[in-house]
């Protein structure tokens, strides 16, 4: 969804774009006046981007869209915990079937592209299919 609104191609979202992305995703932000206050849309600022750099990145987005589709998750521990729950069970790796059925498409692409493959600690090989989402949750929680 990102890379539709990122019209310079730049990985990252300005302002303006980031609330078209938004509007898109079914938020029902006030339009506002060029220049005045937007409290409901500096709130979402806020947490998606608490650098205030005037930018989204893709990982600020994503670690946004996630805790929104997480009921607002504060750690990686709470995002593993969704995950396993996707899994149904305590196995540290899920498969692309599992994210297709459980996330949005865009959600699940992410996912997909960014996991690595999952080696199992008893034979130290990958198993295949199987992508390791207790990695990609810490490298989405690294600031």
């Amino acid at each position: 969804m990102q890379e539709h609104f990122d019209k310079d191609k730049s990985g990252r979202l300005n302002q303006q774009e980031f609330k078209s992305c938004l509007r898109a995703l079914g938020y029902d932000l006030p339009m506002v006046e060029e220049g005045q206050p937007d409290p409901e849309f500096e709130a979402i600022l806020d947490s998606v981007d608490p650098n205030r750099d005037g930018h989204v990145s893709l990982q600020e987005y994503m670690a946004f869209m996630i805790s929104k589709e997480t009921e607002n998750v504060q750690s990686s521990e709470e995002i593993e915990n969704a995950f396993r729950a996707i899994t149904s069970g305590e196995r540290g790796y899920v498969t692309r079937e599992e994210l297709y059925s459980n996330l949005t498409k865009e959600m699940a692409d992410y996912c997909v592209s960014r996991m690595k493959p999952y080696v199992d600690p008893k034979t130290g090989h990958p198993i295949p299919g199987a992508l390791d989402y207790v990695d990609f949750t810490h490298q989405l929680f690294q600031n």
